[in-house]
Order: C-alpha cells, then structure tokens, then sequence
C-alpha cells in the first residue's frame, strides 16, 4: 500500500523561503507522521533535499536570512535508499554507511528517505525506530480464522507478549470470545484467553480496522466441498483482505491446510496484485503447518518441533525468528511447497495406517474373528512394523478432510496420489460398520430393526485427549444411517453438552446408567474413558447388544451376563 507523502512530512518547492518553511512546519506538525522534517521536491516529485527544524534553527544563529530560499540550506546528501527494500536491508545498509561517513554527517541519518526508480519520495523511516524494532520480540499479529486453530494460537501467542487481534467473520464469536468465553474445549485455554483479555494484549474483530500488524497468519478452514474438491474460498477472503493493507516489511504465514502449490501459485500472486509489493522484496510469505492435537494443543504449540518454508531464503528466516517466539525447535525446509506438504504427509500417513487396520478388521469379520486380539497377537515381540489398532471409522476434522487434500495441487487433482482416497474409502466403510452388526443382531435374536431404541456413547470424534469437537464424527455418520430404520437413537457424551448433541436431531439423556437399561444396542464410538463407568454394563435381564469400538472392556466380562451379547471391530457374539 503506497504512503500519500504529504502525511509523512513537510513536502515544499525549492523556491520557498526558509521564513515560509519554517511557519509550515509549525503549522503541519500535529498533522504528518515525521514533524521537523522537510522534503525539498521540484515540479517533476523528484526528491532534492531535506530540511529539519534544527537546521533552521542553525541557520537562524548563522543570521542566514529567512528569505532565501530553502534549497540554498537544505542537506543534499541525505539517505535515500531504494524503495523496495526491506527493514532489514535498510539497517544493513544504514550501518554499512555509518562506517564511512565522517562524524559531522552522522546527524543526518536519523531520516531515511525511500524513493522509486525515477526518484521520487515514497516513504520515509525513522531509522532509530526500525534499530529499537529491528530485533523486537513482540509483534502486532492478525489472525484469520477463530476455530481451533487460529483461537489456540491466538491465545499463545498473546500470552508470550505478543499484541494479538483475532479475526472472524461469525459476529456471535467474536462476541463470545470478548467476553472470555471461548467455543472450543482445550484445556487451559479459558483462563488463558481472559488473562491475556485482562491484560489488553487480545481482541478479537471482524475486521482490522485501524490495527496495522506487521504479521498475518491465516488459520481458515479448507473444507472439502459436495463434489470432494478443496474449497478455498475463505483462504481467497481472507487474501483480500491481507493484501489491501500489507506493507513492505510485513510477514504473511499461512497455518491453513492446502493443495501442494496453493501459497506460490494462488496466494502470493494475488497478494502481490492487490499491494503492488514484490514478495521476497517488499515482503515475506511463510508456511508453517498447524499439527497440535485436540485436547493437548496449548502444550503442544510451545513444544512441537515448527515446520517452516519460505517462499524466499529471506522469507524462511523471517518467520522462523517470529516462531522462535513459542517454541525453541525450528525445521526449516528447502521450500514452500514442502512445508504444505509436510502436514498432508503427516495425516495421511496416520489415516492410511488406520485404513489398513480397519480393513484387517473386515477382514476378521468374514471369519468373526476378534481384530484386536488378532493384531496384539501380530505385534507380541514383533518390534519391525507394529499394527495400528482397528477403529469404527476414524473421524475428526482434519483426517477426513486432509488426505483428500494430498491427492490435489494447486492446478487440479494429482492422478499420482492415489492412496489418499483409498484410505479415506476403507475409513468410512468402517464407521458404518457398527450399523451392520446392529442390522445383523437384529436378524439374529429375530426383533425387527423398526423396534429397537439404540444408544450412541461417544459423540465427539474422540475421547482422548477431551474434545467437545463433533466435526467428522463417526457418530454423526452411524446417526444418519440409523435414522428411519429403528424407533428410538439416544446419544451420550462425557464432554460434548446435551445442546450440542440435540443438534444432529437425535434425542439425549442426562443419565448413562438409565440409558443402557432401556437400550436394545448400546453403540460406543470413541475411547473416551467414562464411556465404560457404568455398573449396568454388567447388570442382566434384557436382551442386549454392546457394540465396544475401542476394545475397552474385557470381553469376558460383557459375554458372561445373561441375554447380553458382545461386538467389537470384527467380531460379534450372540448370546442365547
């Protein structure tokens, strides 16, 4: 964004005298951003000289006479350096001149002035206030995006000092969260986010504003769209935005999940557009992947090695000082596509592994066998490729979403990336496979489906760490599938709140005990470890199905109570 000169000091004609200089720079100097200071500039704008209030007060002590003009005193020689450089360059530069320069001239480098390839003013810098910055810890940061990413981080980064404003289109979040009341569960973040509310060093808009940060992170979603492709046009709003306002120096970083190639080939151009800066030149465009866990993410911000690439040299280094701020581990890759690929690399990988497991798992179906006693099995002493654990499905924001993502680049999908999807398939087979055992129960103790009540215990997509999050929820998935084949779904959460729940249309209980006892098939659907503190697992007299995803009961103690009958990834048993 290119500065209107008259705001930044005195501009006059070489002609004027020192006498009217002198009157306008009184008058103007509540008015421009360098008062004292004036720039001597000819009818073409080029940049002649300049003039301070302390050379005129030299002048006056001289009994020079205020009515020549002001060309005959102004300094000739000022700083002027090109203005496509950086901060940074500027300093170096700077010193490198101080060392040359005789000691009478060193009064002279207090202004740095910036002009175009025509020599034209276009900025100025107080070169005192960009060495008491030069190395500043402390930062003026916008965040885009207040979901889980972009809240925790905002929150951590306010707590080491920095001076944090958290963005959100959603004015009801925006709300909540001045008022200290944060949306997502993590532990800690609630007092964190209203001692650093307390202490002025957040706030949270919809828009800028007058805020002027020298550092942006996005942290919007890139949500997968009806038709299965990355859906990018939060991440171009939020460029928008960056790029009306983005200033020569600043710091652009994205945290948010995207196509291999979506940060040189859609971002950088567009911000580049929009500011008219040369990225690398004028400013600094980052990646560093987001890769904390729910329920564990404010430890792991400050303890999580931090990725980093840069679109240049320049550009990696930039942001890797900024992250030296939160955590002391910095990997810094060759380039800014390996750094977006570092995270889809990680969730894949981890989304894959579980695929194969749960793939092992219907496998072990055709024969009933019990896969977790089969895999642990596998794994005894076996130390070359331990077996991950089977789930019924495998939910969550980011594994149902980010495999997908790596089979795409910013051009299109990528016909070498095949796995991806393939887990992503055997996955969601897998969460609807409690919905068979339940149909297959049913055609097996001979109760119509249309008569069972059904209760789902687990609604997060997760029960360790605590998370209320119900995005990609296999929950969610067996619900709908349920939904008009049997009388009665009832859902239970240990976190998760009643109002949230009620929310996907099924009903709720405030009782787990009470619960169980009127249900025909208990569904549990995630490893939370208060999804089992029920003695009425255990307690006979009604026909019974406990499906236990997770194997988090002992098996024999489940088949042993009468009418009951015992499921897990694989295998069912049907008691008489």
């Amino acid at each position: 964004m290119r500065k209107d000169v008259s705001k930044l000091l005195v501009v006059v004609q070489p002609e004027e005298t020192l006498d009217a200089t002198f009157r306008r720079m009184a008058l103007e100097s509540k008015e421009v951003l360098h008062p004292g200071l004036a720039a001597i500039i000819n009818t073409n704008e080029q940049l002649l000289g300049i003039i301070t209030d302390g050379d005129l007060r030299r002048a006056y002590a001289r009994d020079v006479s205020f009515d020549s003009s002001v060309s005959d005193e102004m300094n000739s020689e000022p700083v002027i350096l090109p203005a496509s450089m950086s901060k940074e360059e500027i300093v170096s530069e700077v010193h490198r001149r101080v060392k040359n320069c005789s000691r009478e001239k060193l009064g002279w480098l207090r202004h740095v002035l910036l002009v175009d390839e025509l020599g034209r003013l276009k900025d100025v810098q107080d070169f005192f206030e960009l060495l008491l910055n030069q190395d500043s810890v402390e930062k003026d940061v916008a965040i885009f995006g207040m979901g889980y990413v972009g809240l925790t981080l905002s929150v951590s980064l306010a707590t080491l000092g920095h001076q944090v404003v958290g963005l959100d289109i959603s004015s009801d979040l925006i709300n909540k969260l001045k008022l200290g009341e944060p949306h997502v569960y993590e532990s800690g973040l609630r007092d964190m986010l209203r001692a650093v509310l307390n202490r002025k060093k957040i706030n949270f808009y919809s828009d800028l504003g007058d805020f002027q940060p020298n550092v942006f992170i996005i942290a919007v979603g890139t949500p997968i769209n009806q038709n299965s492709k990355p859906d990018l046009n939060a991440l171009n709003q939020v460029i928008k935005s960056i790029g009306s306002v983005l200033k020569k120096g600043d710091l652009v970083i994205l945290r948010s999940t995207v196509p291999v190639g979506t940060t040189r080939k859609i971002v950088v151009p567009q911000l580049e557009n929009l500011s008219g800066l040369i990225v690398g030149e004028s400013f600094n465009v980052a990646f560093a992947p987001e890769r904390t866990v729910e329920g564990n993410a404010m430890k792991e911000l400050r303890t999580l090695p931090q990725v980093v690439g840069g679109v240049t040299e320049n550009c990696k280094q930039k942001a890797s000082r900024f992250w030296t701020t939160m955590t002391s581990t910095i990997v810094q890759v060759e380039s800014i596509e390996a750094a977006e690929l570092v995270k889809l690399a990680n969730n894949t990988f981890r989304d894959l592994s579980f695929a194969f497991s749960n793939e092992l798992a219907m496998h072990c179906d055709e024969y009933n066998i019990d896969s977790f006693n089969l895999i642990k099995a596998a794994n005894e002493g076996y130390t070359r490729n331990p077996i991950a654990l089977p789930s019924p499905g495998v939910g969550g924001y980011c594994l149902t979403k980010d495999p997908i993502l790596f089979g795409y680049t910013a051009a299109g999908p990528n016909p070498k990336a095949i796995l991806g999807a393939a887990g992503r398939s055997v996955n969601e087979k897998a969460a609807l496979y409690p919905v068979e055992i339940v149909k297959r129960y049913s055609d097996k103790i001979g109760k119509p489906l249309s008569d069972f009540s059904v209760l789902i215990v687990g609604v997060a997509f997760k029960g360790v760490p605590d998370t209320t999050d119900i995005r990609g929820s296999v929950a969610i998935d067996v619900a709908e599938a349920l939904s008009g084949l049997v009388s009665r779904i009832v859902a239970w959460d240990a976190v998760v709140s009643n109002d949230i729940i009620k929310t996907l249309g099924v009903k709720t209980t405030d009782s787990l005990d009470e619960a169980i006892k009127e249900a025909d098939a208990v569904l549990i659907l995630n490893n939370h470890q208060d999804n089992i503190n029920s003695g009425e697992y255990v307690n006979g007299g009604k026909q019974r199905l406990i499906f236990d995803g997770w194997h988090q009961f002992v098996v024999a103690e489940i088949e042993k109570v009468p009418l009951q009958s015992y499921s897990t990834m694989g295998y069912l048993s049907v008691s008489d």
